[in-house]
């Protein structure tokens, strides 16, 4: 009798994502002059709040994986700045200085908030799921 081998194809859901990359939200790279970084930081708030669509479609990680993704982006540019600064390429009072302890650290704080918020709200989704899963809803 012949061995039957039975391939069964796996689907993830349509709300999941998968990539080769940790992430797929697009980033700067680099530290380019002031203005082009005050952009893009310009750019990731209006991501942030909302002004403009999002660059990952996710119904449960947008906030927390783009926050997440901007966040590190600040805190990159952030100890790029620090080593120009160690090697007094950077000093007191130049603009990258300013830049660094003006909208660079009042967007640090923004990102890191909404990053908590995305949190919660993926802790809440995870907690009303596992509710319905256990009520025998396994929509």
């Amino acid at each position: 009798m012949a061995k039957v081998r039975i391939v069964q194809e796996v689907r993830a859901p349509s709300h999941v994502q998968f990539g080769q990359r940790l992430t797929d939200v697009p980033l700067g790279e680099g530290i380019p002059d002031v203005d082009d970084l005050r952009d893009e930081l310009l750019s990731y708030t209006d991501v942030l709040l909302g002004r403009v669509p999002p660059p990952v479609e996710s119904p449960y990680l947008d906030l927390m994986e783009i926050a997440t993704a901007y966040y590190a982006r600040a805190m990159e540019i952030d100890m790029l700045i620090h080593e120009l600064e160690d090697k007094q390429k950077v000093v007191r009072g130049a603009p990258h200085y300013r830049f660094r302890t003006g909208q660079l650290r009042s967007f640090i704080d923004m990102a890191k908030r909404l990053c908590d918020l995305g949190s919660r709200r993926l802790t809440q989704e995870t907690l009303l799921s596992q509710q319905r899963y256990d009520a025998g809803d396994n929509a």
